[in-house]
């Protein structure tokens, strides 16, 4: 058991490369997605902009028995003002300071068979759109390949 967590450690780590296959049947696939401005939609429901992905590659069995992890990259400026990227593990919380007072916004996922769901929603829940941009995502999965 231990030597399969191990295992699994170290296909997460390895997250950059697609189609990884270990001895005892984990696998490791990694996609990147790119949200485009024009690609938000407004979920009134749920109060959040979201842009809907079909993924095949997340399949039932992976959604059933598997592990995905999500990130996405984000801009960042040092104390010297130089402007770097990172990759912020999802769901990613950031406050933001406004003239109207701070507020949270959350960047995060939702995942179903055949489908991931990218969304950014405000902490006053609101349709402003100050949020929206162009995003680059990126999940990994992993699972044991007899639940492919």
């Amino acid at each position: 058991m231990k030597n399969r967590w191990v295992i699994g450690c170290l296909c997460v780590l390895m997250a950059g490369m697609v189609g990884c296959s270990v001895e005892n049947g984990t696998e490791i696939e990694t996609e990147n997605f790119t949200v485009n401005l024009r690609d938000w939609q407004w979920n009134a429901l749920y109060r959040r902009y979201e842009c809907i992905i079909n993924y095949p590659e997340l399949s039932g069995g992976i959604y059933e028995r598997g592990t995905v992890v999500g990130g996405v990259y984000i801009r960042e400026k040092d104390q010297k003002g130089d402007v770097y990227e990172v990759l912020k593990s999802l769901p990613f919380l950031e406050s933001i300071p406004h003239i109207d007072g701070p507020y949270t916004r959350t960047i995060s996922f939702d995942i179903a068979p055949r489908q991931v769901t990218f969304y950014i929603q405000s902490s006053d829940l609101s349709d402003s759109t100050d949020d929206l941009g162009n995003y680059e995502f990126k999940i990994t999965l992993l699972w044991e390949q007899k639940f492919r």
